[in-house]
């Protein structure tokens, strides 16, 4: 793998607002305002021997940096998960019992991995998963697929490897659903999503502005399952919304949104 040149990326975007721009002779701001342009991303990725974070655990892990250095690979390792890997586990990432044998504890690297991730912002793609299978970080999380649907929201799909070809990202990287391969994928998307953000979205160069952007719900334009699976939510029955709404148990954060949204807005049918 090549390093990324840094780019203007991280330099100061044109007509920004910073707290270094306030007049003299001003009141002070309640405290200094944490610019994106110095913010330190680590991207990581996971493979484990499966979904479920209360008995799966994780066997590979890589992480990279992006930053004001560019685009730099930090950290990878094969992690022994101290139980078999299931077979249907090892189709999707190639991995078996024989390539954790002997490798360290995650106990063990943990440790290291915080000493990369002491100062940054962490970034995943699907990053709920990853956050869930990890130990606490005690540092904020940014997904790149949830980045990627604010921003293209009419890619074929948000995967990963769907947004480096819709991108046009040519990387040279090792195969998808590996930690290493994945985690450099996700580097140069996320690289792209940063340019995207700060030339269409960003008021300032504010990393709190950044962040409840790029955790904010996502509007959910179509129903995704029921009687009204692919209609377009804001031409379903308000009565049938209202009832989803009070009937369906661990309803998606963002469907909700969407449909509430359509209640409060008086448009639906």
């Amino acid at each position: 793998m090549m390093f990324q040149r840094p780019s203007r990326l991280f330099e100061r975007r044109e007509g920004a607002v910073s707290s270094h721009d306030r007049p003299s002779g001003t009141s002070a701001a309640p405290k200094r305002m944490t610019l994106l342009r110095d913010t330190r991303f680590v991207v990581l990725d996971t493979e484990t021997t499966g979904l479920d974070p209360e008995t799966d655990q994780v066997i590979d892990l890589s992480l990279v940096e992006v930053s004001k250095r560019g685009i730099v690979p930090l950290y990878e390792t094969r992690i022994d998960p101290k139980r078999p890997i299931p077979p249907e586990s090892s189709a999707v990432h190639h991995l078996t019992d024989r390539d954790v044998a002997g490798k360290p504890t995650l106990d063990a690297v943990w440790p290291t991995v915080l000493d990369h991730l002491q100062d940054a912002v962490l970034v995943a793609h699907n990053a709920s998963f990853d956050r869930a299978m990890l130990p606490e970080t005690h540092r904020p999380w940014v997904c790149s697929k949830r980045m990627a649907q604010h921003l293209w929201p009419d890619a074929p799909n948000h995967k990963n490897q769907t947004l480096r070809y819709y991108l046009g990202i040519d990387v040279d990287a090792e195969p998808a659903h590996s930690a290493a391969g994945d985690t450099w994928v996700t580097a140069h998307v996320f690289w792209r999503e940063l340019g995207e953000y700060r030339s269409r979205v960003a008021q300032t160069d504010g990393l709190e502005e950044f962040l409840a952007w790029a955790n904010s719900p996502i509007e959910v334009k179509k129903m995704p399952f029921g009687k009204h699976r692919g209609k377009l939510i804001k031409q379903l029955p308000t009565d049938y919304i209202r009832w989803a709404l009070a009937n369906v148990e661990e309803m998606d954060a963002d469907l909700r949104h969407s449909m509430e949204r359509v209640l409060k807005d008086g448009v639906g049918a």
